[in-house]
């Protein structure tokens, strides 16, 4: 255990730190959450290296850096309530339960929420519920959270924007047909109800699944 904290240390200090993620508060808690935990058994000797980590079900897990850029832009509050949509192998969800009051965390695919909550057992987060639901069937579930993190590429972003509630904000990446890689924004619901986007970072991610592998 020693060495995979010297190992994911160095990680976050000589990789996540020289692309320009600076809060300290992020920092220190991807140094803290055991990212080996959540990789799938025959990619654990990458768990620290900044590549798609395939998890099945045509899905990838987020580089490091971009789950690291993600946590730093959305500057999640101790009393803000967090939907992540894409749980994957709960790796995302565990480090933004460090952050958040509460994180709902849903996916189509059962295997990964089960995964999801087998990996959390260990480090014992109450504050963290895992549930197997569709969100392209259950958009209105946006409306009652201040803060959505999306770890999937979605085609059409109406439907973030005609769903979110005023004073809240959602992390998406838009995809675009024949662009080869995706771009992640926020998307900022003021109490006039006008929608701002900011544009953070471009990478390759899958597309949401429909749960078939």
């Amino acid at each position: 255990m020693k060495e995979e904290n010297t190992i994911t240390i160095n990680m976050v200090e000589n990789h996540i730190r020289t692309l320009n993620v600076i809060d300290d508060e992020v920092l220190n808690t991807l140094k803290v959450i055991p990212r080996k935990l959540f990789v799938p058994e025959k990619y654990k000797a990458f768990a620290h290296v900044d590549i798609s980590i395939p998890i099945g079900f045509n899905q990838k897990m987020l580089l490091p850096s971009v789950e690291a850029k993600i946590l730093q832009a959305m500057d999640i509050k101790k009393n803000e309530d967090v939907l992540l949509v894409g749980s994957g192998t709960g790796y995302l969800s565990t480090c933004v339960s460090m952050f958040a009051n509460r994180v709902h965390s849903i996916d189509i695919v059962e295997n990964f929420i089960e995964k999801s909550q087998e990996n959390c057992k260990t480090l014992s987060n109450e504050n963290i519920s895992f549930e197997k639901l569709n969100i392209l069937d259950n958009f209105k579930l946006i409306k009652s959270y201040k803060v959505i993190i999306f770890t999937v590429a979605v085609n059409n972003i109406d439907h973030i924007m005609d769903n979110i509630d005023n004073n809240s904000r959602c992390f998406i990446f838009e995809n675009v047909a024949d662009y080869p890689i995706q771009k992640g924004m926020i998307i900022y619901k003021t109490n006039n109800s006008s929608c701002l986007k900011e544009y953070i970072l471009e990478t390759n991610v899958e597309a949401i699944t429909s749960g078939e592998q």
